[in-house]
């Protein structure tokens, strides 16, 4: 019953996101928000019927990682329903799926069986990552920036770790979260120059939100791996 499960909410999760990309992209916002929401609703699902089979408290972590990314979905989407909040929306919204990569890194680090391997691995891509993106980059203030370029290397870490962990005892739960948490930080790139670095490309931001939403439902996927 459970894969049966999982395959329907997964499913359900890529219609709602597809209709959701289609919905943004013709401007449709109030729709769109309600589609975005429902698709995140479905990976968060998936992640909890995981997490029932799940051993250990990292699952419960991952799915609270998951939570906070549907509400920063939310958050997202509704800054086109509510124009006049739009920047408050969307900081509020960028800061719950920074608490949701944390959630990820409280999740991957006491699962990694090499630590070092994955604080060095984790150093390497948020330089790198931070070295490409930050100076494509504009926004209104310094803070911005900084808090940009922290949540960066945060998303890196995720990756650094969960990769350095599927490394050294493979898996196909940590793989999978590897993939999915890799999924994510390109997503997050992706967005990070389409909306500061000047480009303002549809086709790159509809690239974005279906990565994004791969990414998180791999992670999700993952605990019902374990």
């Amino acid at each position: 019953m459970t894969p049966l499960l999982l395959a329907v909410l997964v499913a359900a999760g890529c219609i709602l996101q597809v209709r959701f990309v289609r919905a943004d992209r013709v401007h449709r916002y109030d729709a769109a928000a309600l589609l975005k929401g429902l698709a995140a609703l479905a990976f968060v699902l998936v992640g909890v019927v995981g997490a029932l089979g799940a051993p250990g408290s990292e699952a419960s972590t991952v799915c609270l990682g998951l939570a906070l990314g549907a509400v920063g979905d939310v958050l997202h989407a509704l800054r086109f329903v509510l124009p006049e909040r739009k920047r408050l929306l969307f900081n509020v919204g960028a800061a719950s799926f920074l608490f949701g990569h944390l959630a990820y890194l409280v999740a991957v680090v006491p699962a990694c069986a090499a630590l070092t391997w994955g604080l060095a691995t984790s150093c390497a891509i948020a330089l790198a990552v931070d070295a490409s993106v930050l100076p494509r980059v504009r926004v209104q203030s310094r803070a911005e920036f900084v808090a940009g370029g922290a949540y960066l290397a945060v998303t890196s870490a995720v990756v650094g770790f969960a990769a350095a962990g599927a490394a050294a005892t493979p898996s196909a739960s940590k793989v999978t979260l590897a993939v999915g948490a890799a999924a994510f930080l390109a997503s997050d790139v992706m967005l990070a120059v389409n909306n500061f670095g000047g480009v303002n490309s549809p086709r790159l931001r509809a690239v974005s939100l279906g990565t994004y939403y791969a990414g998180q439902t791999l992670i999700a996927l993952s605990l019902a791996m374990a």
